[in-house]
């Protein structure tokens, strides 16, 4: 509604003011004057027509515009006044229009020419803004209309409300603010500070960092020098190649950001979140928000809901958090430790111990080069080629563990309920078996030495014995099986 409103404000405001000037309007006047700039600053408030801003090599200030009018007598009546106090002053002066019958219009188009080293400070409304070549820290304003801004050096300030900005070629930091309209950075040699609504903004070449704040409008940020600081609503974040940290935060929206030197903190809600080629550490939470990550050199930490997780090629510790979504883990050069409802886990190649809650879905892991730990619920568990040691937790689903790597002993630990237990040993097994059931039975293909034996109770050892084999069910059936 705020914004049906300031569009509304906007239309009262266009019909308050007549059309500018076009060729075929009866008056035209040229205005020309020289000021000698004696220091400070030139001060330009215009309004109604172009305005351009250029650099000489000179010490004066040259004025050069351009009157247009419909209506005679108006036109005459336009003035620019000009001040040598305090620097220069450079203002455009409308008579008050009343009770006029039929078509009106007026514009006036001006041209300014500044000293290479003057300050200056240029606003402008109902027209567009050109300013290129200023050498000195300058601020530029505009309403209802473009700015373009180009080669500049020092310190610059740009807003703008209606209309869109462009900058490129900034020697210093850059300030960009922005309402209704979009905003295009290219070649920052600073810092630089961007913030839009109801517009896109898109930063490349920004030599030592970003921060961009948005809302109702795409983000992209390429090329950054530094580290990027980045808030968006409604709309999308993509960022990529940035020397430093990545700190990006959205609502609405979906986060894409690669090739990042640094740590990335990433946070969404509603939307997706993708990360590539992180170099530092990965951070990332969401809510309603699917994530996905490959490539991360050092740890990742993931914490969403209502969407998958899928991370591949991370190269240090991983521990994921997800209610209602998938997780989908490989490559993982570090410990796995996931918790996840509604959702099932299939992990593989972790090279680390692995420890996984799970409810309500299936749980894979293969290939664990270390211990593995699971407790899970209403959901089958399978376990394939780990070397270390295995404990299964698990209610109303079954148990499968296979492929065992482990060199030396690999302790067994496997609780179910209301299914079924099964297990591969090698051929060349030694261990003391603990196994107990209710209502199912015990089966295995090896020769046990018992102490202890019975339809649903087995204790004895398999070979020299010395590691431990405990398996506990109710409900279902127990399963030793060769591998």
């Amino acid at each position: 509604m705020s914004r049906l409103r300031n569009l509304a404000a906007l239309l009262l405001a266009l019909a308050a003011f007549p059309a500018f000037a076009t060729d075929d309007d009866r008056f035209e006047q040229k205005f020309t004057r020289n000021l000698p700039f004696r220091g400070g600053r030139v001060t330009i408030d215009h309004a109604f027509g172009a305005l351009v801003v250029r650099t000489h090599a000179g010490s004066d200030v040259q004025v050069r515009a351009t009157i247009r009018s419909s209506d005679e007598e108006l036109g005459k009546q336009i003035r620019i006044v000009t001040s040598e106090a305090g620097g220069v002053t450079i203002r455009t002066e409308y008579p008050e229009i009343k009770n006029h019958r039929g078509r009106l219009s007026y514009s006036v188009d001006m041209n300014v020419v500044v000293p290479a080293n003057a300050p200056v400070t240029a606003r402008n409304r109902f027209g567009s803004t050109d300013v290129r070549g200023l050498q000195v820290p300058s601020v530029i304003e505009n309403k209802q209309g473009s700015i373009d801004a180009q080669d500049l050096r020092g310190a610059q300030s740009i807003s703008n409300t209606f209309g869109s900005i462009e900058a490129r070629d900034i020697r210093g930091p850059l300030t960009v603010a922005n309402q209704n309209g979009s905003i295009r950075v290219r070649k920052i040699e600073g810092a630089l500070t961007a913030t839009n609504r109801f517009g896109s903004v898109d930063v490349r070449d920004v030599r030592d960092g970003a921060i961009i704040v948005n809302a109702n409008g795409s983000v992209e940020a390429m090329d950054i020098g530094g580290s990027l600081k980045t808030t968006n609503s409604f709309g999308n974040i993509v960022a990529s190649t940035i020397g430093g940290s990545a700190d990006l935060t959205a609502t609405n929206g979906r986060i894409e950001v690669s090739n990042v030197t640094g740590a990335t903190t990433l946070r969404n809600s509603f939307g997706s979140i993708v990360a590539s080629t992180i170099r530092g550490t990965l951070k990332a939470d969401g809510q309603n928000s699917k994530v996905e990550a490959t490539g991360v050199g050092g740890s990742a930490t993931i914490d969403t809901s209502f969407g998958g997780v899928t991370l591949k090629d991370i190269g240090g510790a991983v521990t994921i958090k997800n209610a209602n979504g998938n997780i989908q883990a490989s490559d993982i050069r570090g410990a796995f430790n996931a918790q996840t409802q509604f959702g099932t886990v299939q992990v593989e190649r972790i090279r680390g111990n692995a420890d996984v809650t799970s409810s309500n879905g299936r749980t894979e892991l293969t290939d664990i080069n270390g211990n593995v730990r699971v407790r899970g619920s209403f959901g089958s568990v399978f376990v394939s080629g780990v070397t270390g040691g295995i404990a299964v937790a698990n209610s109303n689903g079954s148990i499968a563990v296979e492929e065992l790597r482990g060199k030396g002993c690999q302790p067994l630990a496997l609780t179910t309920s209301f299914s079924n237990i099964k297990v591969a040993l090698p051929d060349e097994s030694n261990y003391n078996v603990s196994a107990r059931t209710s209502f199912g039975r015990i089966n295995t293909a090896f020769p046990i030495t018992t102490t202890t034996v019975s339809g649903q109770n087995l204790s004895g050892t398999i070979g020299r014995g010395g590691c431990q084999l405990d398996l506990i069910n109710s409900n279902g059936s127990i399963t030793i099986e060769k591998d």
